[in-house]
């Protein structure tokens, strides 16, 4: 977080369901948590593409299946447990809070428990409880380390324009389980960037691109 003190409404009341509107949506009332919002949202559709829109639908199943996903690539190799996470006091996000840590292991086991808590997930605090499980799963030193590779910044919620946003680091924790930042085309050096090779299951776009020339990376 970019400060110490009580997480904004914005993230705090954030849910990952589509809150009694269209069944395909995830609605956002107010700015911040975009990013974490977007991941989650395009990786549910890519599971559905095929079917017709209205058979869209951000269901628990396909949630939780998702966010299994997101754990399940964060951690540091194959045999490393996932950290489910989520404060002890339901609702209680604050500096002073404490948190439940979960350690899971096996892939299996890991997507039974995300099935068991997905209601604590999709709602409100929910987005937080993700973030946190991804971060402590990857281990907060690598994530510091991977952040600052290649001149990345950090926190992963950095604060602009008033509002707790989501930082590149942060998306590519979500999207690909490191949380290296640089969704360029080429590294620092000039060489073709290929850390993100093998994670299409979703692809990259940014406004970027068009306005400074900078090509993204092929994901």
């Amino acid at each position: 977080w970019p400060t110490s003190q009580e997480v904004p409404d914005a993230w705090r009341l954030q849910r990952l369901d589509s809150d009694g509107g269209w069944a395909g949506g995830i609605p956002q009332p107010k700015n911040g948590p975009c990013g974490v919002i977007a991941v989650v949202h395009a990786l549910v559709l890519a599971k559905q593409y095929s079917r017709p829109t209205d058979q869209i639908q951000v269901c628990a199943d396909d949630v939780a299946s998702v966010i299994g996903d997101i754990l399940l690539r964060c951690r540091p190799d194959s045999a490393a447990p996932v950290q489910l996470c989520r404060p002890k006091e339901k609702g209680a996000y604050g500096p002073a809070a404490e948190l439940d840590l979960l350690q899971v292991c096996g892939d299996e086991a890991v997507r039974n428990a995300v099935v068991e808590r997905i209601a604590d997930f999709q709602g409100p605090g929910g987005i937080i409880d993700l973030v946190y499980s991804a971060v402590f799963t990857r281990g907060i030193e690598k994530v510091k380390q991977e952040c600052l590779f290649e001149a990345g910044e950090l926190p992963l919620v950095p604060r602009n324009f008033d509002c707790w946003l989501c930082s590149t680091e942060l998306l590519s924790l979500l999207m690909r389980g490191s949380a290296l930042g640089n969704v360029g085309a080429h590294t620092a050096e000039g060489s073709p960037n290929t850390t993100w090779d093998g994670h299409n299951i979703i692809g990259l776009l940014s406004k970027s691109e068009k306005d400074k020339g900078v090509p993204i990376a092929d994901a």
